[in-house]
């Protein structure tokens, strides 16, 4: 009545009623009209949106498991060796008393083998002393010449192993004769001719070489049993390894392959480095079962590092991901570029479209009723937040909004929206680097083994918006290494 009244005043301003004896008569025809236009009034100031709704829709957990290099170290102790081979080559370590060949020897080693490393080589010192029996004869032109004589002489000779790991994990060591020097040149006794002591000692030597490197190289493989420590980690890289306990999360590495650098080392050690690849895979809850494979013959690479990539999988439940949308949005107005026309957000709800995820958006004020948004969850790698690319309205709502409220279209509405719902997961990255660093930093697989691995980074890559949740696929990258013990020389 109010407004009709008000209408009548300007009507009247502006001389359209008369105000004669048929004025009761005009207004009476006048107020359903007055009704009429409020009528337009409101619903052009309110009026309702009812798109159609984007069809639920969801994805499947695919991804392809990464492939992880761990680091094996291998490491020889050339004191070790070095002990061993002296006690096994002690003293009398040759005795030859057939004559028939013309020549009858005792070997003894004098004092202690001495090994070092030089490059991918062992290089050594054997301190021996010699005592020889030496028949000779030459018969020519029909004289027949011969003579017999003892020499004692003491000398070093040094020896070169290059030591090699067989393609079945056996160690195969190729020793050389490299020089030799006098202790105590030969002193010859008895024949009746002189000869010269090169001569002598080429016939010693010569003798002697091939009976001292056997003799290491059948000690060096005796004493490192070295498949048998490889097959010990590589049983031991098949167990699960737990990553963290909330949730209870679980790494199986699945081996696809084994290498080995060649043997170097320096004064006291020789050293080589096994790697072995494998695809890692997480799992959640119960400890998943281990998948043996027999050891691998083995794959010769140059050098070696322990970078190894885990999958980790990561899940927000819609109901948490309207949560956030409400702290951030209800409540909120957006105005249009002029102010005089307004919504309310009321509620929010969240469902998978795809790739995409779905905001059901509730509104109230100039325009009431549910707008769709449509954007893909993706990682701002310089801010550390997962947020909605391509934030924008569904088909449907655009297409309902130039029928209703096209001015919505022009708000500020999808940047506040894109910008309220980013989340910062820098909290939640390095809660988890802190659990998986405290479980593998130095983690008991087995009596013998143990791995020593750090988390140096962590990067979501891919999300999937499944039935259950959306799921962040994270990958942490770090080092790894594995510590086998028994590798014993005996």
């Amino acid at each position: 009545m109010d407004l009709s009244r008000h209408l009548y005043h300007y009507l009247l301003h502006k001389r359209l009623v008369k105000t004669d004896h048929n004025q009761h008569h005009y207004m009476n025809k006048f107020i359903p009209f007055a009704f009429i236009l409020f009528a337009l009034l409101v619903v052009e100031s309110c009026r309702s949106v009812k798109p159609k709704a984007p069809a639920e829709a969801y994805q499947t957990l695919e991804y392809k498991a990464p492939v992880s290099h761990i680091v094996v170290p291998v490491e020889l102790s050339l004191r070790d060796i070095e002990t061993e081979l002296n006690k096994q080559l002690n003293g009398l370590i040759y005795d030859d008393a057939d004559y028939t060949d013309g020549v009858m020897m005792k070997v003894w080693k004098i004092s202690p083998i001495l090994l070092s490393m030089k490059g991918e080589d062992i290089v050594y010192e054997v301190p021996i002393k010699i005592w020889a029996k030496l028949k000779w004869e030459v018969n020519q032109f029909g004289f027949k010449i011969s003579d017999e004589f003892t020499a004692d002489a003491s000398l070093r000779m040094t020896f070169n192993t290059k030591l090699k790991i067989g393609v079945f994990w056996t160690l195969e060591p190729q020793t050389t004769l490299q020089k030799y020097d006098w202790i105590q040149k030969p002193v010859v006794t008895g024949g009746s001719i002189s000869l010269p002591v090169t001569f002598i000692a080429d016939r010693v030597i010569k003798s002697q070489q091939k009976v001292i490197t056997e003799a290491i190289d059948d000690e060096i493989k005796n004493q490192i049993e070295l498949r048998k420590y490889v097959e010990e980690g590589w049983n031991a890289m098949h167990q699960p390894i737990q990553l963290y306990n909330d949730p209870v999360t679980w790494l199986r590495i699945s081996p696809t392959g084994i290498f080995v650098t060649p043997l170097s080392g320096d004064k006291d050690y020789a050293r080589a480095t096994i790697r072995i690849d494998g695809v890692t895979e997480t799992f959640v809850g119960s400890k998943p079962a281990a998948k043996l494979t027999n050891l691998p013959n083995v794959s010769y690479i140059n050098s070696a590092s322990g970078d190894f990539v885990i999958s980790l999988v990561n899940d927000m439940t819609y109901q948490e991901a309207e949560k956030l949308a409400m702290q951030h949005l209800a409540g909120q107005t957006f105005s249009s570029s002029n102010g005089k026309k307004k919504i309310h957000i009321d509620s929010i709800a969240v469902y998978g479209g795809g790739e995409n995820l779905v905001i059901k958006t509730k509104v109230s004020g100039n325009v009431n009723g549910f707008i769709y948004l449509k954007g893909k969850p993706a990682y701002d790698s310089i801010t550390q937040t997962v947020y909605l690319k391509n934030l924008d309205y569904s088909i449907e709502t655009k297409n309902a909004m130039i029928k209703t409220g096209n001015w919505i279209l022009k708000s500020t509405l999808t940047k506040r929206m894109q910008e309220a719902l980013r989340y910062s997961v820098a909290g939640d990255m390095a809660e988890i680097k802190k659990q998986v660093n405290n479980y593998i930093s130095n983690y008991a697989i087995t009596k013998n083994v143990s791995l020593k691995a750090t988390v140096t980074e962590l990067k979501p890559t891919d999300f999937f918006v499944t039935e259950e949740s959306i799921k962040a696929v994270i990958y942490a990258k770090g080092t790894m290494n594995m510590f086998v013990k028994g590798l014993d020389i005996h």
